[in-house]
């Protein structure tokens, strides 16, 4: 158990890895590393985001933490305990603590089932109340949400894509969770809608003490919402740091090169941009060492042969580099 009491949720070296077929007829067997040997820490009521390209682990270390996928190795410690050990009756009284947010507000939510089902089938399956209370529950989640208890009894396609979301907050939040997943929780979402959705989750995560790992690939949503933010490269973590820090003083090249891309709200600001060459490497084959050797413009023979660790450049910035101090 880690020595920080405030530390809600912990991985440790956790990885998942598919195996898939590669080569022209596909008969060559191979291994996508979809999360790389992560270790991250949580810590209560605070908001972790998780940021990267597509296809770099997000989504994937995120099920994997609930155990929505198995892991290949690793530990998720949770208050302490690893509850990738727990047996199904265990996790299933886990499952209470822990929830997610689906990205696709369209496909997460189940057509024929009408709002009241669709919310109310969490305290069904747990045996919550009575009939009454559970309405009752339902009601008033509801309203919080920003939804009105006349809904109760519509489907899903009569709704908006900001509607539907927070139909998907409501049953996600409905048993009083601790820690909830944020997948993309507003990535399908227009613009204009966005900022109304991450005023209520703050707003939900206020009220009721909750912690969130947000993933996203929009740096701009994370720095919105974000305590701290780790930055994910190709299934490993390149840096991790409060979130004024990681906008400041950037240390890692792939990250500075993100935020190089975020627009300035003053058109006549001007940014250097950073443009990394070549692109993303393949997962089935990824580089030998550091695995953004083959993009960095400071990549030297050590950071092709020896993985860099993540390692406290400052207090609560960590960094996985080889050159951070030179490059400082």
């Amino acid at each position: 158990m880690s020595e920080n009491t405030n530390i809600l949720l912990e991985t440790k070296n956790l990885s998942k890895y598919f195996t898939g077929k590669k080569g022209l007829l596909n008969r060559q067997p191979a291994q996508v590393k979809a999360v790389d040997h992560v270790s991250l820490t949580v810590n209560k009521g605070e908001t972790l985001g998780l940021v990267g390209e597509s296809g770099c682990g997000k989504s994937t270390l995120g099920r994997t933490i609930l155990r929505l996928i198995p892991a290949t190795e690793g530990q998720v410690l949770y208050n302490g305990e690893d509850i990738l050990t727990y047996d199904k009756k265990k996790m299933w009284e886990m499952r209470r603590k822990l929830q997610i947010i689906f990205q696709d507000p369209y496909s997460s939510l189940n057509p024929r089932m009408t709002v009241y089902d669709l919310i109310s089938a969490p305290l069904e399956v747990y045996k919550i109340g009575t009939k009454a209370e559970r309405r009752e529950m339902v009601e008033e989640i509801l309203q919080e949400v920003g939804l009105d208890k006349q809904y109760l009894n519509r489907f899903p396609h009569e709704f908006s894509g900001g509607q539907r979301q927070r139909i998907g907050i409501a049953r996600a939040l409905i048993l009083n969770p601790e820690f909830v997943v944020c997948d993309e929780a507003v990535s399908a979402l227009d613009v204009s809608v966005r900022a109304q959705v991450l005023n209520l989750m703050r707003n939900m995560q206020q009220k009721k003490n909750l912690t969130y790992l947000f993933i996203s690939h929009d740096l701009s949503v994370v720095r919105h919402i974000s305590d701290r933010i780790a930055v994910m490269y190709l299934g490993s973590v390149a840096e991790v740091a409060e979130k004024a820090q990681l906008y400041s003083n950037p240390m890692h090249p792939y990250t500075k090169a993100l935020l190089s891309a975020i627009p300035l709200p003053d058109v006549k600001k001007k940014r250097q941009r950073i443009i990394l060459q070549g692109d993303v490497p393949s997962a089935y084959n990824p580089p030998s060492g550091c695995k953004f050797h083959t993009r960095c413009p400071y990549a030297t023979d050590r950071c092709k042969q020896e993985i860099p660790v993540l390692r406290q450049m400052e207090k609560g910035h960590q960094v996985a580099c080889h050159r951070t101090e030179e490059l400082m």
